[in-house]
Parts: structure tokens; C-alpha cells; sequence
């Protein structure tokens, strides 16, 4: 009986420690967990270090300024200059002679020295390595400055001088028919200078025989093509102004002449010559008798040669 009294004992004093663990009895409605949540302390935490946001991007264009960038160490101003010119000017200061501009295995030269009716020649053959006064880069060199004075040696058969190309086929004298095959030449040019007295050059033609077939031809100011004999012409230009860069294509075929200017059909003339070639050049229609002074001089630039014949 003794030990059942203790075992009593000893169960209601553990229940009474377990209420006494849990606390009071919970007032009605009240949420305990809430209670008891809010009565906690709050822990004061370090706040992480967040990184700073990126800039926004922004459309507007800086500040103007006037002032050059800065030079890089070790770079030149010389340096950076001739990076910016680029290859084509690099290739311009390397050139030389004009035969480096044109094809002159394709041509001979008659210049305005020598004896009247026999002037000084330079052969194919020497062509490559040629330049003088007369037949010479312009200063940009990108262009041959072909010159011929009022008062120069002539050829035989004309009464001017000329500093002009003739052309060659595989080491002879050309001499095509312009009734058969298709025969071009096509130039970039300026006729840059001419004679005060009788202001008159030819800076290409068709020659045929011992007669020229037509030629583009600058009197005053009236750039045109000449043809039969000099008694005809079609206009190309009306107020030409000298140094004005043009483009010229000449084609002699089924016994007709056609002539472009700067891309444009202006002429298609029923004109050939048998024995024909093409030239091209300076070919001053000024000389002494005409009153002009010997040192009066007749200029063309030639850019751009090419012939083909099919």
C-alpha cells in the first residue's frame, strides 16, 4: 500500500513540474506563438554591403573641344600622318617615271625638240625609264603632264607641235581598219594649259593614213570632236574650263566612229580610216606663224590609257 501511495506521489509531482514548465494557461483568443514571438528581442544584424548600381547609359555627345588628342608614347606625329594617307598615296610617292601610270609598251613619243620635220622620238623600248620637261609626272603623281611649245619641231607632215603618244601593236606601228574588229581607246584626261595665241589642243585622236580620222579637240573654250578634215563637229563641252578632269571613250568599228564624254553617247559618225591608230597626247594646233610666242606652251594631263583592240 505504501509503495502504490509513493508511486502516486511521484506521478502528480511530475505532472505538476510540467505545467509549471509550460507557464500560465493561455488567456481566450490570444495567439501564443505571436505573443510570445514579439516578446523576443530582435537581433540586430549587419546590413551586407551592397555593391553601388551601374551608371544608366546616356545618348548625349560629349563636350565639344578643339583640342587634339593626346599623343601616344612612342608615336609621331610624322608617323600617324602617313598612316592616315593610306596605300594609294604611299604607292603615288614611290612612282617614278609616267610609264608607271601608262602602258608605254603599247606606244612611241614624238616630242616638240629636234629639226622641223624631224623631231625627237623615244622609242618603245626606252619608255620605261623616260621623263623629261615634256613628258613628266604631275606633282601628285597620279597623272603625266604632256607639254608642247608653239614654237617646237613638227613632224613632216603637219605644221604643229606635239607632245603625244602613237600607237604600237607588238613592236610595230599600229595600222588597223576600222571597217572590221572592234578598236577602243579610253581616256581620263584634262587639258590643263593652252597657247594665249590661237588657244587650240588636241588631247586624242584617230589618225588614219597620212590624215587624222577625228579628234577631241579644245578651241577657246569649246571642247568638241573634229572630224572631216576639221570642216565638222559634234560639241562635247561648250564653256570647257581648263583643269576640268574628263572621260573620253573613242570606238572605231563596222566602218563608224562612236565617242562617250563622261558616259554619255555624243557622237556616231559614219567616219573610218583603213590604216588606222589611236594618239594621244598634247598636239599644240598653235605655232609661231600664227603670231604665238615659241615659249607659248599647250598642256594635257593624262590620268587614265587604255586600248584594246577585238
Amino acid at each position: 500500500m505504501a509503495v502504490a501511495v509513493a508511486a502516486v506521489i511521484a506521478v502528480v509531482g511530475s505532472m505538476l513540474s510540467f505545467a509549471g514548465a509550460l507557464g500560465p494557461p493561455a488567456e481566450e483568443d490570444v495567439n501564443l506563438a505571436s505573443r510570445d514571438l514579439a516578446d523576443l528581442p530582435t537581433p540586430e544584424l549587419p546590413l551586407p554591403e551592397l555593391p553601388l548600381p551601374e551608371p544608366e547609359p546616356t545618348t548625349e555627345a560629349p563636350e565639344p573641344t578643339t583640342e587634339a588628342p593626346p599623343t601616344t608614347e612612342g608615336e609621331s606625329e610624322g608617323e600617324d600622318e602617313k598612316e592616315g594617307e593610306g596605300l594609294g598615296a604611299a604607292v603615288a610617292r614611290a612612282v617614278k617615271f609616267p610609264a608607271e601610270l601608262i602602258d608605254t609598251s603599247k606606244w612611241y613619243l614624238t616630242l616638240p625638240t629636234g629639226s622641223e620635220g624631224s623631231p625627237d622620238t623615244v622609242e618603245t623600248k626606252d619608255l620605261a625609264t623616260y621623263t623629261s620637261k615634256w613628258f613628266q609626272l604631275n606633282d601628285s603623281k597620279d597623272g603625266v603632264v604632256f607639254t608642247a611649245n608653239a614654237g617646237g619641231a613638227t613632224t613632216k607632215n603637219s605644221k604643229y607641235p606635239r607632245s603625244e603618244l602613237r600607237e604600237m601593236i607588238n613592236g610595230e606601228n599600229a595600222a588597223w581598219d576600222g571597217r572590221s574588229g572592234k578598236h577602243v581607246m579610253e581616256l581620263d584626261q584634262a587639258i590643263t594649259k593652252t597657247p594665249a595665241t590661237k588657244p587650240d589642243v588636241i588631247a586624242g585622236q584617230i589618225h588614219g593614213g597620212d590624215d587624222d580620222v577625228m579628234q577631241i579637240h579644245l578651241s577657246g573654250a569649246r571642247l568638241t570632236v573634229k572630224y572631216a578634215d576639221g570642216d565638222k563637229d559634234v560639241l562635247l563641252d561648250p564653256s570647257y574650263e581648263l583643269g576640268q578632269r574628263f572621260r573620253v571613250k573613242i570606238e572605231s568599228s563596222g566602218g563608224k566612229v562612236k565617242v562617250w564624254f563622261n558616259g554619255n553617247l555624243k557622237a556616231d559618225l559614219p567616219i573610218y580610216g583603213a590604216e588606222s591608230y589611236f594618239k594621244a597626247g598634247a598636239y599644240v594646233n598653235s605655232n609661231t606663224s600664227k603670231g604665238a610666242s615659241a615659249s607659248d606652251i599647250g598642256q594635257v594631263v593624262i590620268y587614265g590609257l587604255k586600248i584594246s583592240h577585238s
